[in-house]
């Protein structure tokens, strides 16, 4: 017998399911019965398998009712029944409740037309909530067949994972209602398994032709909330382009029957790659495309490419166990950013990717970073997976590979990763295996190895010793370090315009140069996961040929600076003086690291200092929008009008410029419906006026919040609610929070924008505290650590001495080592605060 309390026997295996789901959605509860069809590999006692938060009627094996016992600590049922190897069938009668926690089987809601409240019956069983929906082999590598029906009110819609295939009256006690039984599945784990009833919509099918079976297209399909049809046309063509495309990447058709993408009122997480049944927070896959930002269409592009994508890499191969959810989740950050750059190519997709990159960064500086992967034996230690390092860091250094192996060298690793496990289930190292064979000349699994079970990043110094380039590695760290590591690090070099690549395997590297007077960039192109450190003759002449640096070169000299302020080893006045050297520059990106740059600058300061900065930075930014223009200009791209907004919210709101400030009110005086409003400026001038809001401006924006027509525009104004200057308007966005007006998976991130208040962060702060057990009792678990994020800014000594007791007292388990990270950044940011606060203050007086 397996006494691992997470861990199934591995005696009993199924393979087919046969389920039958009857819900009550008024009633939030529901009926089922299930056969499991499974084979026993050797004699055993009893039969283990999984169930949570469900009544068990009867249990029968082979036919013959057997005892059982539930137990609720291990969330298993036990089946007292000794069985002698073979085939058996296991079946099984229960009921279950319709939860209002986001997981499992769940309760969504919205209002219709009327006002009347409507009730959804949808599913989130990742990690281990399918048990709460009906029995089963709640365990990953345990995949099977699913054949599955779903007993409903005739009016109703129904999808689950395959294609509806009959429909039937079914009978029974009470009103008329059918039987609507979906297609098998191919083989899959419980995690993936979707059934959704309510009263919703769908749009007609897109047909996707399917490779290599022309005559057997993929029906695409959103399923909404009725009303939003005409929200669906951007998602669906997102959804049909990356269907195509993935197809064609990974030189595998389409795995499954047919392709539903549901906007749901209440989500959790995102969105979710169930098997055939993607379902979605409405905001990331509704919109209009006309009053949308290119950050709100592109983030719906990233989360639809990012959930197509693991219909292959994560569904069709899945990992054996939660330790491995990194690398699923990884990979598929990494193909969502390669799918939209082929979608739309000028918005520069592997260009602003930079940001996400700085985010795993900040992250990964830390003392109490972990390293990607790690060891999981309760499935809840993966929780702290899905986090900045799995994607965003995870991304990043399939990204580093793919930039060292060659694109095509790269992508025919990973057809044959795919090809060779598919329907079954692996271990990390059985990617980087599959690479490596595809390219044997490249040690694959020793250079992810040293990045995938080390945690942190390299420090890479470049300096000049004569005619030879000397790189030294480091681990990167706030302050002092003489932390051993040492990664395996493929570096690229851009020397006098000419590109080479080296493999930084051991602390230090020489490296020939043609002169001592060669200009060198290193990291070029800015794909590695590595910060770089130029020696001053260096970085001097880069700065003499900054229009012939990459986008993201110039990205990375920007945001090394920032975070050299932040580590102590660069004064903030002299990252300022830094910045405006940049003040030719056009590229949207670079002028992201500037203002994140200027955010955290200001953040040091107040009073007659904090003027004296928003001086400096008025007349950094304001010649940039004025020459390239404040209102839109025809045939411009998208990235330019996005470029307008920022600096226009940075003038108005870190320049504090009356001029830039009185411009945002005539454009949202104009409103957003307006035929000549662009959404970059409207999204721009909300936020800005919001940060010098009056009380009639807060009247304003409650009241677009309630009657948004679009899931962006609702979302724009009620974050902007945070952002007011009053410390009275600020108290009433964080009652909103808590009232239940605002849904429980939005209202964790308004505090988290509450907290961030550059004024009033500390009252919200306060509020939260006192409100700590409501806050853990109301919101899903996954959004708790999200909700106080910000705290991390929060930087005067006693409030910092507050926070850290409060959470030695209130931890976060499903949130323990990003906690860790969200404390120590408060520290190192503290620290930053005390040592730049007078030194820059003094500096910006000098400016007079």
């Amino acid at each position: 017998m397996n006494d691992n309390p997470y861990r199934l026997p591995r005696a009993v295996v199924p393979h087919r399911y046969t389920l039958a789901l009857e819900p009550n959605l008024a009633a939030a509860t529901f009926v089922g019965h299930v056969i499991i069809d499974a084979t026993v590999n050797e004699a055993v006692e009893r039969i283990v398998l999984n169930a949570i938060e469900l009544e068990v009627s009867e249990v029968k094996l082979d036919g013959q009712s057997v005892p059982f016992a539930l137990h609720e600590a291990t969330e298993r049922l036990e089946i007292l029944a000794a069985q002698e190897q073979g085939a058996t069938a296991i079946e099984i009668t229960f009921s279950g409740i319709l939860n209002d926690k986001l997981h499992g089987w769940y309760r969504s809601t919205y209002l219709d037309a009327d006002g009347v409240e409507q009730v959804i019956a949808t599913t989130q069983m990742q990690a281990t909530d399918c048990r709460r929906a009906f029995p089963c082999f709640d365990e990953p590598d345990f995949k099977a067949v699913f054949d599955i029906t779903l007993i409903i009110e005739p009016h109703l819609l129904a999808v689950s994972n395959g294609p509806e295939i009959e429909r039937a009256e079914h009978v029974g006690e009470g009103p008329a209602k059918v039987a609507v039984r979906f297609a098998e599945t191919m083989p899959m784990s419980t995690y993936l398994v979707a059934f959704v009833v309510g009263p919703l919509s769908a749009t007609e099918p897109v047909m996707v032709p399917r490779t290599g079976d022309a005559d057997n297209p993929i029906p695409l399909r959103i399923i909404h909330v009725p009303g939003k049809g005409d929200l669906t046309a951007f998602g669906l063509d997102v959804g049909a382009f990356s269907i195509t495309w993935y197809q064609e990447f990974y030189g595998i058709p389409y795995p499954t029957q047919k392709c539903d993408m549901l906007a749901l009122p209440d989500f959790a997480a995102g969105a979710m790659e169930n098997l055939g049944c993607i379902t979605f927070r409405e905001s990331l896959l509704l919109a209009d495309p006309a009053t949308a930002t290119q950050y709100e269409l592109q983030t719906l592009a990233d989360v639809v490419a990012h959930e197509v994508a693991h219909m292959w890499f994560g569904d069709l191969v899945t990992m054996k166990w939660w330790n491995g959810i990194w690398l699923n989740e990884a990979f598929a950050t990494f193909m969502e950013i390669a799918c939209c750059e082929a979608y739309r190519p000028d918005w520069l997709r592997w260009t602003t990717f930079s940001l996400e990159r700085s985010a795993a960064f900040e992250v990964d500086s830390l003392a109490s970073t972990r390293s990607v992967e790690f060891p999981v034996e309760a499935p809840a230690d993966c929780d702290g997976m899905f986090d900045v390092l799995t994607y965003q860091k995870g991304g990043s250094l399939l990204r580093m590979l793919e930039q060292y192996l060659g694109e095509p060298e790269f992508r025919a690793g990973v057809s044959h990763y795919l090809s060779k496990h598919e329907y079954g289930n692996t271990e990390t190292g059985d990617l980087w295996d599959a690479i490596e064979e595809a390219n044997p000349a490249t040690p694959v699994r020793k250079l992810m190895d040293s990045w995938i079970w080390q945690p942190g990043y390299p420090l890479v110094a470049a300096r000049l010793d004569g005619n030879t380039l000397v790189l030294a590695q480091q681990r990167f760290a706030y302050g002092e370090t003489d932390d051993p590591t040492v990664f395996v690090v493929p570096v690229h070099l851009c020397i006098d315009g000419v590109n080479s690549k080296v493999l930084l395997d051991s602390p230090q590297l020489r490296v020939d140069l043609p002169s001592s007077e060669s200009s060198v960039v290193v990291n070029a192109g800015g794909h590695g996961f590595m910060r770089v450190a130029y020696d001053d003759a260096l970085r001097a002449r880069l700065q003499r040929e900054l229009p012939k640096l990459t986008i993201i070169d110039r990205y990375n000299l920007v945001d090394d600076a920032w975070n050299e302020v932040v580590a102590g080893r660069l004064a903030a006045a002299d990252f300022l003086t830094f910045a405006e050297g940049f003040a030719a520059d056009r590229e949207l990106a670079v002028w992201q690291a500037i203002v994140i740059g200027l955010k955290g600058v200001s953040r040091l300061v107040e009073g007659d200092a904090e003027v004296a900065l928003q001086r400096r930075v008025a007349a950094l930014v304001g010649p940039v929008i004025t020459d390239i223009g404040w209102n839109p200009v025809a045939g411009e791209g998208d990235l330019r009008a996005k470029l307008r907004g920022l600096l226009l919210n940075t003038l108005a709101v870190l320049g504090n410029d009356p001029d830039a400030q009185a411009r945002c009110r005539t454009i949202l005086a104009q409103g957003a419906g307006a035929a000549a409003a662009d959404a970059e400026l409207v999204a721009s001038a909300t936020n800005a006026i919001a940060a010098v809001g009056t009380d009639a401006d807060y009247e304003q924006y409650l009241s677009n919040f309630r009657t948004a027509t679009t899931p962006q525009e609702e979302l724009r104004f009620m974050y902007a609610l945070a952002d007011f200057p009053q410390a009275a308007q600020v108290q009433r966005t964080i009652d909103l929070a808590f009232s239940g007006e605002v849904k429980t998976q939005n209202a964790p991130f308004l505090l988290n924008r509450c907290i961030a208040n550059r004024r009033h962060g500390e009252m919200a702060w306060g509020q939260v505290r006192r409100e700590w057990q409501t806050a853990n009792d109301k919101f899903p678990g996954n959004t708790i650590v999200r909700m106080i994020d910000p705290v991390k800014t929060l930087t005067a000594p006693a409030t910092v001495a507050d926070v850290q007791s409060f959470f030695s007292e209130h931890p976060i388990p499903q949130g323990a080592k990003t906690l860790d990270q969200i404390l120590e950044r408060q520290r190192v940011n503290s620290a930053l605060r005390e040592r730049e606060n007078e030194r820059l203050a003094t500096a910006l007086a000098s400016d007079h």
